[in-house]
């Protein structure tokens, strides 16, 4: 039996940046990560010469927010590097640039309704904010505007910043989000694909003295006189003082420690937490560069709650909601030379029936066409995960983040990073920190150790 001052369970951004501050503060750290590579959905793979990123990222903040924040604390902040990205919103297979181009798309008093929305995003106070935690994104733009259009172009950005839209999202979340991003002015994507954060992370704890197991799926938490003490893998016990989950936290409560060791009423709350969406990711090959995309969001139809009513019932709609990364076009690295590597997801609901995801699959492939004609011409392969493959990669239904950031799930109604169960942590997408999702992560992991190892 091994013993620790923490033990870290997953390797996701919450995880590794956890596991970094506490080696870094000198603890003895272990950290197991149940597959064979780091990162979580922040992890990437290489394949025939692309590297291949789990999900379709670009870090909102990129080099002034918390990922390299948080290496600035243990004195590495040099070991990434951002390629700086201009978001894009496309309607239609046109892209145009948000706000200013929706002046040609809306009567000109709907336009001054969404100019008047944003700058008071930009404005409020932190009081305002905890306030409109309580409130959907829908809810706070009604009382600007009812345009469908403005409301479409926003939902598509909320979708991109918590992977949910505008009738789900918190009002509250989506102003952190976009009032941070504004100041920052720095939206990137690592040199080297989404792998270098990990490495970086990794290389971090290691350096520090850190111990990092991977293919080590932890089975159980062991629990004695009401606390935490250790974790079971591989029918072996390791102990340590402190308990760090970034996994899920419905997993981590009712089958790693088991809902035996908590009050009902907490079980209950945990069962009932509800999730961001999820989708099928593309990643396509392709044997030559026939775009200049970098980052663009796709809305499919105006009017996004009768879309997503159409996919429900099966019916495709004629083009679909996207997220499109072209990672190659601004990281050279992730594909051979001469060659283009394009990623592709279109969130739906984690509950959406396999038929249907099956369908929109096929569907999206249609749609980035309209966007890069003869797409097909060039493809050399196509990679693709589904939502079952998410799932089983990080669990949680396959959702794209960890719990939806919705009202009464953000801000100080956010799932507490302290669990009843003394010597258990949650930290990653399912409790603490706020903004947009590996950003989010990265947060929780610097609260948990700014409050609970200091």
């Amino acid at each position: 039996m091994k013993k620790y001052d923490a033990i870290v369970i997953g390797s996701g951004m919450g995880g590794m940046a956890a596991a970094l501050l506490m080696a870094h503060q000198g603890k003895k750290v272990a950290l197991f990560e149940k597959n064979n590579i780091f990162g979580g959905r922040l992890s990437s793979y290489k394949k025939e010469g692309f590297m291949l990123d789990i999900g379709v990222h670009v870090i909102s903040r990129g080099i002034n927010g918390p990922v390299v924040e948080c290496l600035k604390r243990v004195g590495i902040e040099n070991a990434l590097e951002f390629q700086k990205i201009r978001p894009v919103i496309s309607f239609e297979g046109k892209p145009f640039i948000f706000p200013h181009d929706v002046k040609n798309m809306v009567p000109e008093e709907d336009f001054q309704a969404l100019m008047r929305f944003l700058g008071d995003v930009k404005g409020f106070s932190e009081e305002e904010i905890k306030e409109l935690d309580k409130i959907t994104l829908k809810d706070l733009l009604l009382r600007y505007t009812d345009n469908e259009v403005v409301h479409t172009c926003v939902s598509r950005i909320g979708s991109v910043y918590c992977a949910i839209p505008s009738w789900i999202e918190s009002a509250g979340e989506f102003v952190r989000c976009l009032s941070w991003e504004a100041a920052a002015k720095s939206s990137g994507y690592p040199q080297g694909g989404c792998v270098a954060i990990s490495n970086a992370y990794i290389a971090g704890i290691k350096k520090f003295g850190g111990e990092v197991f991977e293919s080590a799926k932890v089975d159980k938490i062991i629990v004695e006189d009401a606390k935490a003490v250790g974790v079971i893998v591989k029918g072996e016990e390791y102990r340590a003082d402190m308990i760090v989950s970034n996994g899920d936290i419905r997993n981590t409560v009712l089958n790693l420690a088991g809902p035996e060791h908590f009050e009902n009423d907490y079980v209950d709350y945990v069962r009932n937490l509800k999730y961001s969406w999820a989708g099928p990711v593309l990643r396509v090959a392709l044997d030559s560069e026939i775009t200049d995309i970098k980052m663009l969001s796709q809305f499919g139809e105006i009017g996004q709650e009768q879309y997503y009513e159409k996919i429900a019932k099966g019916v495709m709609p004629k083009l679909l909601n996207l997220f499109l990364v072209v990672p190659s076009n601004f990281s050279p690295g992730v594909a051979p030379e001469g060659k283009q590597l394009i990623t592709v997801a279109s969130p739906v609901p984690t509950d959406t029936p396999k038929e249907i995801m099956d369908k929109l699959q096929e569907k999206m492939l249609d749609t980035v066409e309209g966007l890069i004609p003869d797409l097909r011409k060039h493809i050399m392969w196509i990679d693709s995960m589904d939502i079952r493959a998410t799932a089983g990669l990080a669990g949680e239904d396959g959702c794209v983040i960890g719990i939806a950031q919705c009202p009464g799930q953000v801000g100080e109604d956010r799932p507490k990073i302290k669990t009843p169960l003394d010597g258990l942590y949650i930290v990653g997408g399912e409790a603490g920190g706020s903004g947009v999702g590996i950003e989010m992560c990265t947060k929780s992991a610097m609260e948990f150790f700014d409050h609970y190892c200091n």
